[in-house]
């Protein structure tokens, strides 16, 4: 294994925005490894394009992607200011930079291109999806979280490439605080977001990233990252593993680290071509722009909200009861705009595919189905139409188990899959919806489905559900170390949430089975 091959995740919020015309026109820039949507001038999506793209080139030089697969294109969405945080994000912070989101339902990142560390927090948040399409290895939260940073300050210009720079932010904290106002580095190497208060979040990150920031000055430093990676991974203490290995005690090595952001850090320049990428640009037609937002805030909201039954959740259960209830009400105002904005523009493609959405956030799939109904053929070649048509389908299914429509409409739902998966064979929520069809048959999981998840997981392994419903099915069929494989890093993830809950509850049941103890990340016991 190379010195680090990794991944995760920084997930900054989720949703909202008002039905409002976009001020000019939206534009598609299409690269080897993304797609870039802007209302913005061709200059800058040229400008981000070429970046990221050359940014991924640099990260593959170091970290090859090994894939059975070819790997879908990551989307990312240009917010030009507040006004268009505030409809993907509603009540969000208008100092928000971006944040990435992977999900059953879409997998993307936005990035507020008015704010001064735009670029900087879309490097970081590629970093963490391209780790995870790295490897599938549960890497400790620090370094999820520390490699993120540590590309995220990358100076990637058309001459200048520079690896490691100083990140102001987080250098303040190891210039400013004394000693002893550090988190005990005991603490961050095994330390989760949590409730315990023993050190500030700002804090967690800074000693990550400067963490990974010493590990990463020298070659020797590289190679002792890598052993300690490799001893974690295979099962071994955090903090044990890394006085085994760098043979400093955790204070000691503390030390080190302070001594070293207290003199002159090191930083790359490699010595590497990495030539300007080509950028296909391409115009959306009109309503397609205006829908942007809609179309894929509709795709982020869950259709079943999940359980907040995270312990570990840091927010009072007042901050979390307040934020469910402005859920709700974004989730409303949500579905009644996009139905208003659908329904100004009758017969177009995208409308339709609002509106079908909006239908099914409401609970009405026949109304859905009505709305996609222009768009559904025998010969439809319309891979959304046909994927959403299926799920409205399914949601008929399970609202109406006993209904004479039942199996016809099973047949039907797996019908539009097939004909989806054969013009968009790399969206893995198209397998996720073959799976639905499959779920809770006599025999399941066969072999046929199993395949089916490991697709759906080996196209974006990004997304938790995908490895929880693979995992389940490992399960079910004894297949004990391929489940734990696909449930460590979700349960090892630095967020809390309902997925890191679940996946703790089926390694626990892993465990019991094999007679083995479940081990995932503890948080510091609290200060006496």
């Amino acid at each position: 294994m190379n010195v680090i091959k990794l991944l995760a995740a920084i997930v900054l919020a989720t949703a909202a925005f008002a039905a409002t015309p976009a001020r000019a026109e939206w534009q598609r820039a299409e690269t080897d490894h993304f797609i870039i949507y802007g209302d913005v001038s061709e200059r800058t999506l040229r400008t981000y394009a070429t970046k990221i793209e050359r940014f991924d080139a640099l990260l593959r030089t170091y970290y090859p992607i090994e894939s059975d697969v070819q790997i879908p294109k990551l989307e990312i969405y240009l917010a030009d200011g507040a006004r268009d945080m505030r409809r993907i994000l509603p009540g969000g912070s208008d100092s928000i930079a971006g944040f990435y989101s992977a999900d059953a339902g879409r997998i993307y990142t936005v990035t507020n291109i008015s704010n001064p560390e735009a670029m900087s927090t879309l490097f970081h948040e590629y970093a963490h999806h391209f780790m995870f399409q790295m490897s599938a290895e549960a890497y400790p939260s620090w370094f999820v979280e520390g490699f993120a940073e540590y590309y995220s300050t990358v100076v990637m210009e058309p001459q200048k490439i520079e690896v490691g720079r100083e990140d102001r932010g987080r250098m303040l904290m190891f210039t400013q605080l004394g000693a002893n106002e550090w988190a005990p580095l005991a603490d961050v190497l095994k330390w989760r977001i949590s409730r315990s208060g023993r050190a500030r979040v700002f804090d967690y990150y800074a000693q990550a990233w400067g963490l990974t920031h010493y590990l990463m000055s020298t070659p020797e430093r590289q190679r002792m990252l890598s052993q300690y990676l490799n001893a974690v991974i295979r099962g071994a203490d955090p903090i044990a593993a890394m006085q085994t290995v760098i043979g400093r005690t955790s204070v000691e090595l503390q030390n080190d680290m302070r001594r070293y952001f207290l003199g002159r850090i090191t930083y790359y320049t490699p010595q590497i071509d990495i030539p300007m990428p080509e950028v296909a640009i391409s115009t959306l037609d009109a309503d397609q722009g205006a829908l942007v937002w809609f179309d894929l805030r509709l795709d982020d909201t869950p259709i079943v909200v999940p359980p907040d039954n995270d312990p570990d959740d840091p927010r009072s259960q007042g901050r979390r009861a307040e934020l469910a209830r402005e859920a709700a009400q974004h989730r409303a105002e949500l579905i009644t705009d996009a139905l208003a904005a659908a329904a100004r523009r009758p017969g177009q493609r995208m409308a339709m595919l609002v509106a079908a959405r909006a239908h099914r956030l409401k609970g009405d799939p026949a109304a859905g189905l009505e709305a996609l109904e222009p768009l559904l053929s025998d010969t439809s070649t319309d891979a959304d139409a046909l994927r959403i048509a299926a799920a409205l389908l399914m949601d008929q299914v399970k609202a109406e188990p006993e209904s004479g429509n039942t199996a016809s409409r099973r047949r039907l739902a797996m019908s539009y899959l097939g004909q989806a998966m054969e013009h968009k064979p790399l969206d893995f929520r198209i397998y996720l919806g073959l799976n639905d069809t499959r779920r809770g048959h006599t025999g399941y999981p066969t072999a046929n489905d199993i395949s089916t998840l490991e697709v759906a997981t080996a196209l974006a392994p990004q997304a938790d559900e995908n490895r929880l419903r693979l995992a389940e099915a490992y399960m079910a069929r004894s297949l004990w170390g391929e489940a734990k494989t696909m449930l460590d890093p979700v349960a090892n993830a630095p967020h809390p949430g309902a997925d890191r809950v679940r996946a703790r509850s089926m390694l626990a049941a892993i465990a019991s089975a094999t007679g083995a103890v479940a081990v995932v990340d503890e948080e510091p016991a609290a200060a006496p």
